[in-house]
C-alpha cells in the first residue's frame, strides 16, 4: 500500500548490466548481464520477479555529449520552454537528454547556468529499456555515471577550482572533469587492450587529450592547474599518480575508495570487482540526479505515484475513522458508565429517604393538599395590594397644591372602571358596594374616591376651579394613573343652575358654603407600570 523501500538499480555499458536488488540502503542480490538477446530475455525474466520495483538505470556510455550554457533567469513555464528550446538545438536527434542547473551567475544579468548533457548513440541500451517496458515495469529515470561522480568529489569534500577526476571502471577509463565541483565535461576511453605496464603511460596520454579538449572548448586555459584526482583500490593508482607527477608536473591525489565505499554501505570486495557498485550505492543512499529519460519512460512510475498517494490517503481516513470510532465507542461507555453512577446513587438516596421516613409523624392532611395550599399562600403573597400606591399618588399632589385639604378616600379593588361610590356623599351618587368577578387578583382595578375642600375658600370660584384643575392636572401625570375624573366641582356651572343669596347681605361671608369637590381616580394595573418603568420611559 505504502511506498515500497525496495529498488531496482541498474547499471548499463556498451558490453554488460549490473542489476542489484537493494532493500532501503543495503544491497540484497545481483546479476551480471551480457549486452546480448540471450541475456536481455534473461534479464527480462530477472525483473520480472520485482513486480512494482521501482528501477533506476545508470547509464556509462562512450557516446556522450556535454555543452555548457548561460540562460537568461526565468522560472515556470517559461523556463520550461526556453530550456526545452535549447534541448531542441543542440540535442534535437537524441532521446535521452536532460538540462541541469549549474548555478547562477554573478554578473549583473545574473543569467542561469545549465549543463546540457545527451546520449549521442543509445542502441546499446534499447535492449534492456525493450525488457522494462515488456514487464511494464516502473521505470523511474536514467542518469549518467558522471553526475554521481560529482556528488562523490563534493562529499569527499576535494575542493580545487579545476579537479580532473580519472575513474578505472569495468568500461574503461572515465575523466570527469570538475569545476568547483560542478561537472562540466566527461569521456570514456576503453582499456581492453592496455597492459599492467603500459598503464601510467596510458593515463598521461589520455591526460594530455583531455587537456587539450578542454582548452579548444574554452574550458580552461593553457596555463590553468589541474588537479588530477585516482580513486584507489589498489597500489597500482599510487605509482601511475607518481609517474604523472614526475613525467607531467600535475598535482596528482590519490583517494582510498575502498575506505569511501565502506562509509557509503557497499561491500568493499563488490567495488574490487565491479567499481560501478559505488555509483549504485550512492544513488540507493539517495544522491538521484536528473534523468535523461523522456517523460513516457516514467508513465508506470507516475501512474504507480498516483495510485500510491490515494492508498495513503485512503488508509488515512480509514485510520481517522477507526480513531474515531474508537474514541466514540470509549466515550459512550465512559457516559454510560457515568449513568449508571449516577442512578446507582439515586437509588441509594431513596433507600436512605425511605429509611428516614418511616419515622415521620403521620399528618391528618395530604402532601398533594398540603401542596396545594403553600402553592395559594404564595399567589396570595404575590398579589397582595393595599392603598399605599393610592396614597403615595395622593400625597405628591397634594404636596404640590397645599390648598387643598383632604376630607374623605375610599379605596377599592374592581374589575369594573364604571364603579361608582356606595356612600353618599357630595354627589348623592350612593350605590351598594360591587363584588368583583374576576377570579385573577392581577386584572382587578385600584380604584380611589376622594373628597377634597379648597382652604380659605373666600368666594373667588375661579380661583377653586384653577386649583382643582391643577391638582387633577398632576395627578394625571404620574405614571401610576391611568384616569382621573372628577365627579362634582366646587361650584356648579351649568348654567341652568339656581343661583340664591344677596350681595348686599352683611353675613354672606360668613355663611358662604365650603369649596367641595370629589374626584374618581383609576390607577394602572401592576403589570404595565412594571413595564412601563423597566422600559425606562
Amino acid at each position: 500500500m505504502f511506498e515500497n523501500t525496495k529498488k531496482l538499480i541498474c547499471c548499463a555499458t556498451n558490453q554488460s548490466l549490473i542489476a542489484g536488488l537493494w532493500h532501503g540502503t543495503k544491497l540484497q542480490t545481483y546479476a551480471v548481464f551480457r549486452n546480448t538477446d540471450d541475456d536481455h530475455t534473461a534479464f527480462s525474466q530477472y525483473i520480472s520477479q520485482f513486480a512494482n520495483t521501482n528501477i533506476y538505470l545508470i547509464v556509462d556510455a562512450i557516446e556522450e555529449d556535454y555543452k555548457v550554457e548561460s540562460l537568461p533567469h526565468t522560472s515556470g513555464a517559461a523556463r520550461r520552454e526556453i530550456i526545452e528550446r535549447k534541448l531542441n538545438q543542440f540535442n534535437r536527434n537524441s532521446v535521452y537528454r536532460a538540462a541541469h542547473f549549474i548555478n547562477r551567475a554573478t554578473d549583473k544579468r545574473k543569467d542561469d547556468n545549465f549543463l546540457f548533457v545527451s546520449l549521442n548513440n543509445a542502441d546499446f541500451l534499447q535492449g534492456w529499456i525493450d525488457a522494462i517496458q515488456a514487464n511494464q515495469a516502473p521505470l523511474v529515470g536514467v542518469y549518467m555515471l558522471p553526475m554521481i561522480s560529482q556528488v562523490a568529489v563534493r562529499q569527499m569534500k576535494l575542493m580545487a577550482p579545476h579537479i580532473l577526476l580519472c575513474e578505472r571502471l569495468s568500461s574503461g577509463l572515465r575523466q570527469t572533469y570538475l569545476h568547483n565541483g560542478r561537472l562540466r565535461m566527461s569521456r570514456l576511453v576503453p582499456m581492453q587492450d592496455v597492459k599492467p605496464n603500459q598503464l601510467a603511460y596510458f593515463y598521461l596520454v589520455e591526460i594530455d587529450k583531455t587537456r587539450l579538449y578542454l582548452t579548444s572548448q574554452r574550458l580552461i586555459a593553457n596555463e590553468t592547474a589541474l588537479q588530477l584526482v585516482l580513486p584507489a583500490i589498489d597500489n597500482s593508482n599510487h605509482e601511475i599518480a607518481k609517474s604523472i607527477s614526475q613525467e607531467q608536473g600535475l598535482e596528482c591525489k590519490v583517494v582510498d575508495m575502498l575506505a569511501y565505499a565502506k562509509n557509503s554501505n557497499i561491500a568493499t570486495d563488490l567495488v574490487k570487482k565491479h567499481p560501478e557498485f559505488l555509483h549504485m550505492q550512492m544513488l540507493a543512499n539517495g544522491n538521484v540526479p536528473d534523468s535523461l529519460a523522456p517523460a513516457s519512460f516514467s508513465k508506470i512510475h507516475g501512474l504507480n505515484n498516483v495510485r500510491r498517494k490515494i492508498n495513503i490517503a485512503t488508509a488515512s481516513l480509514a485510520t481517522i475513522g477507526v480513531l474515531l470510532a474508537t474514541f466514540y465507542a470509549w466515550q459512550g461507555k465512559q457516559q454510560k458508565d457515568q449513568l449508571q453512577q449516577i442512578a446507582a446513587q439515586t437509588n441509594q438516596q431513596q433507600q436512605q429517604y425511605e429509611a428516614v421516613a418511616k419515622d415521620f409523624p403521620s399528618t391528618p392532611i395530604a402532601s398533594s393538599e398540603l401542596k396545594v395550599a403553600a402553592d395559594l399562600a404564595h399567589i396570595i403573597q404575590a398579589n397582595n395590594q393595599s392603598p399605599r400606591q393610592l396614597m403615595q399618588v395622593l400625597s405628591g399632589a397634594f404636596e404640590a397644591s397645599p390648598e387643598i385639604a383632604l376630607s374623605r378616600m375610599r379605596w377599592t379593588l374592581n374589575s369594573d372602571k364604571e364603579l361608582k361610590d356606595e356612600e353618599g356623599g357630595i354627589a348623592g351618587n350612593a350605590q351598594p358596594a360591587a363584588t368583583p368577578t374576576v377570579n385573577d387578583a392581577t386584572k382587578l382595578l385600584q380604584i380611589g374616591f376622594i373628597n377634597a375642600e379648597i382652604k380659605g375658600f373666600t368666594g373667588d370660584y375661579r380661583a377653586a376651579l384653577n386649583s382643582v384643575n391643577n391638582f387633577v392636572t398632576h395627578l394625571r401625570q404620574n405614571d401610576l394613573v391611568d384616569q382621573v375624573m372628577i365627579l362634582h366641582e366646587p361650584v356648579n356651572v351649568s348654567s341652568l343652575a339656581n343661583l340664591q343669596g344677596s350681595t348686599t347681605d352683611e353675613n354672606a361671608s360668613t355663611e358662604r358654603p365650603p369649596a367641595i369637590f370629589k374626584l374618581k381616580i383609576i390607577l394602572k394595573p401592576t403589570s404595565d407600570v412594571a413595564n412601563k418603568l423597566g422600559t425606562g420611559s
